[in-house]
């Protein structure tokens, strides 16, 4: 198992990763292939995939925002290998390269069936927020 920065050629692997039902637009679409894109290529962008040998497991998208913070877009874990620690390996290693690169928050918005998962991992609801807004600070 390793952490890497995703690359192009992960596009399709980490669409497929992220088209899961609890990760719809409002709109019912699922993110598209130039968002996924413009996070990994972008200069603001992070994204990260958790591998097993060649194969991506897991994966985190982010963008830089001003005041040192970033939000945290998408983080999604193959659904045959949920419930196995991958996504809470990848957010932690998130957490601590988002804070080496002098990122101080983090931004979320949560889904209804996310919201333990970020709250086992120090993330509050936002006071400028409702329920689904977390932040944590680094």
């Amino acid at each position: 198992m390793f952490i890497s920065k995703l690359r192009l050629s992960d596009i399709n692997r980490t669409l497929d990763i992220l088209k899961q039902d609890c990760l719809k637009h409002c709109d019912n679409t699922y993110p598209s292939y130039n968002r996924i894109k413009n996070l990994i290529i972008n200069k603001n962008g992070i994204s990260l995939g958790l591998y097993i040998q060649k194969n991506i497991i897991s994966v985190a998208l982010s963008e830089r925002l001003i005041d040192n913070g970033c939000i945290l877009w998408y983080i999604a874990t193959d659904k045959n290998k949920q419930k196995s620690g991958y996504g809470t390996n990848l957010l932690h290693h998130f957490e601590r390269y988002t804070k080496h690169i002098d990122i101080q928050w983090i931004f979320l918005n949560a889904t209804p069936n996310s919201l333990q998962f970020y709250k086992n991992n120090g993330y509050i609801t936002s006071e400028y927020s409702n329920v689904y807004e977390h932040v944590k600070y680094l």
